[in-house]
């Protein structure tokens, strides 16, 4: 049984290739579609070829169900930079643009778009129509630092990005607990840190004073900081905000601890641990 269905889609197939043949024939084609489609048997691929010598779509597609109007093209240039293009109605609404330069662009009619720099090789959040990177695009670099901000060049490590967050209720002391150690090397090891924090007693301990320290290691060695001397921290709605900025040394802990004393208030804590 099987190879009878073996010789009747071989039968098929040849009588497909005979008509085929017929017809290209009949119209004086060595190849389809009016010579732009070729086969090459060296690397086993259809091969387009446009003849305009023009930007020129060879490949258009549309559905059955959509206005006459609407199309996709698959356009390719003199140098064969391809685009895809997709209209509506008339009105170009999207397209992927790649080029031969190294550069490339996916871009939306209402905006939007991700883009590939050749001169630069950044990539740039939003692509324009007209180039890849428009003049305020979010600009990262090739090696994932971000160099341009809405128009403006950075420093840096391009911005600050939050290594530790919590929001936590506590009661008492607490600590020393580790926020975060700073890796062996790369982003996040030695350099600049901010750490940013807001406290506040929700449940009253008459006389309770409150003092923060963070611990982190500098060039010189370990290092503190503190909110100073202890605060009042008894009635609720007692407050202590702080902010620090620091140095600290690749492959060393960054440490905080609170420090409650004469009650034992409950309270809440924010914190926000960045690399600058």
């Amino acid at each position: 049984m099987t190879t009878i269905v073996r010789r009747v889609i071989a039968v098929m197939a040849m009588a497909v290739l005979g008509v085929l043949s017929v017809l290209f024939a009949a119209n004086g084609q060595a190849s389809l579609f009016g010579g732009i489609m070729t086969y090459s048997p060296q690397n086993q691929w259809v091969l387009f070829t446009d003849k305009t010598g023009t930007w020129h779509a060879p490949l258009a597609l549309t559905n059955s169900a959509a206005p006459s109007d609407s199309v996709v093209e698959f356009t390719v240039n003199t140098d064969d930079q391809f685009l895809v293009q997709v209209y509506s109605n008339g009105n170009p609404e999207s397209f992927l643009d790649l080029d031969t330069d190294g550069s490339a662009s996916l871009y939306g009619s209402s905006g939007g778009g991700i883009g590939v720099d050749s001169a630069t090789g950044d990539t740039c959040l939003p692509s324009t129509k007209v180039a890849p990177c428009s003049a305020n695009a979010l600009r990262i670099n090739a090696d994932g630092v971000v160099d341009q901000y809405i128009g403006q060049a950075t420093a840096g490590n391009g911005i600050s990005t939050i290594l530790y967050s919590a929001d936590a209720t506590l009661t008492g002391s607490f600590g020393p607990y580790t926020l975060f150690t700073t890796n062996a090397s790369g982003y996040a090891s030695s350099g600049m840190y901010r750490l940013t924090g807001y406290m506040t007693v929700t449940s009253s301990s008459s006389g309770a004073t409150m003092q923060f320290v963070a611990d982190y290691t500098d060039e010189s060695g370990v290092q503190s900081q503190s909110t100073g001397l202890p605060v009042s921290f008894q009635g609720v709605g007692d407050k202590l905000p702080f902010s620090f900025v620091f140095y600290c040394e690749s492959g060393k802990p960054i440490t905080i601890s609170t420090s409650v004393a004469g009650g034992n208030p409950t309270y809440t804590i924010h914190l926000r641990l960045e690399a600058l």
